[in-house]
């Protein structure tokens, strides 16, 4: 039984990733999804929109996948490693750039750091929850209310989850991005923003 469902796994992922290119609609290879924790970037703003260079970076095994915004979280589901989470988020982000995309593509590369002690993914991950701020500041992403028998979700803003991730992300099981958490409250502060470590929301500094 486990055999089986092992196969079944595999050939979803290998259907999911085997993409069509746009211009001839050629069948692209298969790539294997990477489980290390080094972290190449092909660019300094890969994974930071408006930066679209994670697609031309050749250790992404997404760039040439069909990715779209209901194919996302089954792929996601399926990831083995937070470096693949970083190249799938960021990957949907060069194509349609969402706040939640920035949001998710942000804390893989938190992630990342959290296990593997990338300092490219720890840099990264900064710019990637500045970039949230920025641009989409007035972004959303969904919970499931999962204590309702129905299916409910409800919005959170993803700016006040930037504020927890730098400041203290803890609750999170991720590391903090920085040696003490006042200096993530400068930062915050020079980008233009301030963190209410009361109510744990974010505001723009006016």
């Amino acid at each position: 039984m486990r055999i089986k469902t092992a196969l079944i796994v595999i050939c979803f992922i290998s259907i999911i990733l085997t993409g069509c290119d746009s211009k001839g609609g050629h069948i692209l290879n298969i790539e294997e999804l990477p489980t290390d924790h080094e972290l190449i970037l092909y660019s300094n703003n890969e994974g930071i929109y408006p930066n679209t260079d994670v697609l031309k970076n050749p250790n992404n095994p997404y760039a040439d996948a069909n990715i779209n915004m209901e194919s996302v979280w089954d792929l996601y589901d399926e990831c083995p490693s937070a470096k693949s989470k970083y190249y799938l988020w960021a990957t949907i982000l060069a194509k349609i750039p969402i706040g939640e995309y920035q949001y998710f593509t942000a804390k893989s590369l938190h992630e990342l750091y959290t296990v593997g002690g990338s300092e490219n993914a720890k840099k990264q991950a900064k710019k990637a929850y500045r970039a949230v701020l920025d641009h989409f500041f007035n972004s959303v992403t969904w919970w499931e209310a999962d204590w309702i028998n129905d299916e409910v979700y409800y919005s959170v803003l993803l700016r006040n989850m930037v504020g927890e991730s730098l400041y203290d992300p803890s609750e999170m099981n991720l590391l903090p991005l920085y040696s003490d958490p006042v200096l993530a409250l400068v930062d915050l502060s020079e980008w233009g923003y301030y963190y209410n470590t009361e109510n744990c929301t974010i505001s723009k500094i006016e």
